[in-house]
């Protein structure tokens, strides 16, 4: 596995927009966080970007096609990096991707709300956030001191009531 930290290829785009959904091919990514694994014959296994949304808001995507490029090695990374400068990490993932939601809530966000029409203004969008200690790949983390616990969706994702 060959990870490399760099500007997304337009293959690398191509990746991440047919994996995830979302038209990423016209990005201006010269300010995002990038990362994009090959495996041994060179072909994309995985991406994740995280786009400043705002100067404490970053939004992380994820598309991986092979579970062993995302190792704990490379998240501690990511997420070191990413909270020098974000204050809060920001996931919009579909309500039917279970596991993502599962990959999510393991990763340490917290499910904080339905978003219709929250991507690209075309698709619903269940909304998860992370904060430096929620984060479990930090050093020093302790999960006493995580800011709150998840909330439950109980497969009422979008409603106030669960």
């Amino acid at each position: 596995m060959r990870i490399s930290f760099a500007t997304l290829s337009t293959e690398a785009k191509a990746f991440l927009s047919e994996q995830t959904d979302i038209d990423f091919n016209g990005q201006d990514m010269e300010h995002w966080f990038c990362v994009t694994a090959r495996n041994d014959e060179g072909e994309i296994v995985g991406v994740i970007v995280a786009e400043p949304k705002t100067w404490f808001d970053w939004h992380l995507s994820v598309a991986c096609t092979d579970p062993r490029c995302v190792t704990r090695k490379l998240f501690m990374t990511t997420f070191s990096t990413l909270f020098t400068q974000a204050v809060r990490i920001t996931a919009l993932i579909d309500p039917a991707n279970e596991r993502a939601i599962s990959n999510a809530r393991r990763l340490g966000f917290v499910y904080e709300g339905f978003l219709r029409m929250g991507v690209e203004g075309r698709r619903d969008a269940l909304m998860f956030g992370m904060l430096a200690e929620d984060c479990r790949f930090l050093p020093g983390f302790d999960p006493a001191r995580v800011s709150v616990r998840s909330l439950p969706s109980g497969g009422q994702h979008h409603g106030l009531l669960a």
